[in-house]
């Protein structure tokens, strides 16, 4: 029903959102400890460049391999590009437009804070307020696409938008204090990386919470009926007991969530940088998000194939 490009789209989409939100916060936050020489334009020091810079580098190259995925699953660039000339109001061109957004957003962001001469600060600061804005749009819209497919009783739960917009932010913030410690900004900013770290911690919580839920959800039956609710069952099962179990317990449960939860509990309480230990749990947690998306579109798909006789 769904290609693996749909599935990397999916997650290359929720990364970069995710990735996109994080430093449009961090960089409005780092606007106030930022004092302009002449009051209106914005004068970043290398610091903080080396901190912001490379994140909306990898958050641009993430959205954009997304899209490249989305242009080759369509078949054709012409396909690609009549989601924008002839769109209908569909999750999907919500979502191509939400993703074009965000590479621009992303690509301006990052041309801002590299600027040596200076951006005005308005400028930079509604660049961050749209940044945010579009990153949850599309971290949000990643579960809506799947939920829009009337015929998958398990992507029809309320939990999925909730469990890819949260997974999209432990992406982001993975892939936030990766590119810190690949850059060389995490010694200069240890506190920054810490909270992260925290805020990450409390992000997979939050998605054992959800995925909980999803689960629970579909076991007792929906909210369908028919054979709509044994689909939604079978779901369940083959995504916690089927053929492919071992893949959603040990990559996703815990590679993406066990394993980052407990570096994430070292790294929020280490008071020097922990280079080695950050970056496996940022690669622990992109490892999870990618594996949970593909092991929910691939429950999800057959049982209902199976149930419109097309298996």
């Amino acid at each position: 029903m769904l290609s693996d490009l749909v599935v990397c789209y999916l997650f290359l989409g929720g990364a970069g959102a995710g990735t996109l939100l994080v430093l449009c916060a961090l960089a409005l936050l780092s606007m106030r400890a930022i004092a302009p020489t002449d009051g209106a334009r914005l004068r970043a020091s290398i610091l903080y460049r080396r901190l912001l810079v490379p994140g909306f580098a990898s958050a641009f190259a993430l959205l954009a391999l997304g899209a490249v995925c989305l242009a080759v699953d369509l078949g054709s660039f012409d396909g690609a590009l009549l989601l924008f000339v002839r769109p209908r109001v569909t999750h999907l061109t919500v979502g191509a437009w939400a993703l074009a957004a965000g590479l621009l957003l992303s690509a301006l962001s990052c041309a801002a804070w590299s600027s040596a001469r200076g951006w005005r600060l308005s400028v930079v600061r509604a660049l961050c307020v749209l940044g945010a804005v579009d990153a949850l749009a599309t971290m949000a819209y990643t579960g809506l696409l799947l939920g829009g497919v009337g015929a998958v009783p398990l992507w029809a739960s309320p939990w999925l938008p909730a469990l890819f917009a949260i997974s999209a932010l432990s992406c982001g913030a993975a892939c936030v204090i990766g590119a810190a410690h690949l850059a060389g900004a995490a010694r200069l900013f240890p506190g920054v990386l810490r909270r992260l770290a925290a805020v990450d911690a409390v992000a997979v919580v939050a998605e054992v919470v959800a995925a909980t839920g999803l689960v629970t959800f579909a076991l007792a039956g929906g909210s369908m009926g028919g054979a709509s609710r044994e689909a939604a069952v079978a779901s369940a099962e083959m995504l916690v007991a089927g053929p492919n179990a071992w893949l959603f317990w040990g990559g996703f449960a815990l590679a993406g969530l066990v394993v980052p939860f407990a570096l994430d509990l070292v790294l929020a309480r280490a008071h020097r940088p922990r280079p080695y230990a950050a970056l496996a749990a940022a690669a622990s947690v992109l490892v999870g998000g990618f594996v949970m998306r593909w092991c929910v579109v691939v429950a999800g798909a057959h049982p209902a194939l199976q149930t419109m006789g097309v298996m």
